[in-house]
């Protein structure tokens, strides 16, 4: 039992203390309430009484409030004590700290699970500047989040008071990286039922969960050990294949980002071309491929490809370059799109 509740409950049972000898000194002694009262206040805090008790049931009734009340009290006052010297005051405070951050966050991303999977995604997360939330139930996992200055909330992932918590609503993804498949599916469940347009990303480690974490709700449905497996053959067969793709994936010392732009309404580039944009020549960016509305994707756009509104751009390049691209998508007057 953690010492805030254990202050309260005892608060509570002293509480009853002084509330059962006021009572008892105004039937057996005659008392009237206020000096029944101060009686049993006296007694409990080891002050001691003036005059004892004419009856022989006032005397029983101070002795017990002395042997009860008096050990409540100076358990309550350890306790209290050990709430503050144990740092409970702090943890409880940084508590609260962390519920407002997460309660402000918008546009951030929900990491249930923060095993070595999830931790890599946090550490891919931190790295391109995206706020996050962990939501893990194992203690060594939230400290872990606690050593590394992560936001976190100790729970259940499945549990819909949790992700409420974690701002779901407001969020743009979900990560269901629990190690047990079966709580990933209601992971990935819940957190459908609640936000139905959600963007998800679920863990498989077994190849006949894939189905049902799709029926689940899942968007997206990845193996850690199949895309480790591709990666270790990749590097055997196509090893400056793989050098390339660690290049542009940011692993290697020229770091690169792929990213995606959703076309605004508002922005200068609508109805041009990429070769009217100069894209290439003006931000050093370069457009992979444009996806339509309808979903298709042009994986090799022809220069002359106008882009509209609502297109999607899978562009490559440094960060800088990004944001060169992004100023330049941006809406007139407004800040760059991401």
């Amino acid at each position: 039992m953690i010492p805030l509740k254990r202050i309260l409950i005892l608060a509570a049972i002293i509480f009853l203390i002084v509330i059962a000898g006021t009572a008892g000194f105004m039937l057996v002694e005659g008392y009237g309430v206020i000096d029944a009262f101060f009686t049993t206040v006296v007694l409990i805090s080891t002050v001691g009484m003036g005059t004892a008790p004419a009856s022989v049931g006032g005397k029983l009734l101070a002795v017990a409030l002395i042997a009860g009340g008096v050990g409540t009290l100076i358990y309550a006052f350890s306790t209290v004590i050990e709430f503050f010297m144990a740092g409970y005051l702090g943890e409880m405070l940084g508590e609260r700290s962390m519920s407002k951050k997460i309660s402000e966050l918008e546009n951030h991303y929900l990491v249930c699970g923060f095993g070595r999977v999830g931790e890599q995604v946090a550490r891919e997360f931190t790295r391109a500047g995206e706020p996050f939330v962990v939501i893990d139930s194992n203690p060594e996992s939230i400290a872990r989040c606690k050593a590394h200055g992560i936001l976190f909330l100790e729970g259940n992932a499945a549990d819909d008071e949790i992700l409420v918590r974690a701002g779901l609503k407001r969020a743009r993804g979900l990560v269901a990286c629990v190690d047990s498949d079966a709580d990933n599916v209601f992971v990935t469940l819940s957190a459908r039922v609640l936000s139905p347009q959600l963007w998800i990303v679920a863990r498989a480690n077994r190849e006949e969960s894939y189905g049902k974490l799709e029926k689940a709700g899942a968007n997206k449905v990845i193996s850690p050990y199949a895309i480790g497996g591709r990666e270790m053959a990749t590097l055997m067969l196509k090893p400056i294949v793989s050098d390339y793709l660690d290049v542009v994936t940011g692993g290697g010392e020229l770091e690169l980002r792929v990213e995606e732009f959703t076309m605004p309404a508002s922005s200068p580039a609508i109805g041009k071309s990429i070769v009217d944009l100069q894209i290439r020549q003006t931000t050093g960016a370069i457009v992979l491929a444009v996806r339509k509305p309808g979903g298709k994707f042009d994986t090799n756009p022809d220069p002359e490809t106008t882009l509209a509104e609502k297109d999607v751009l899978i562009t490559v390049g440094t960060p800088a370059e990004i944001h060169s691209l992004e100023q330049l998508f941006a809406p007139t007057g407004a800040s760059p799109v991401s």
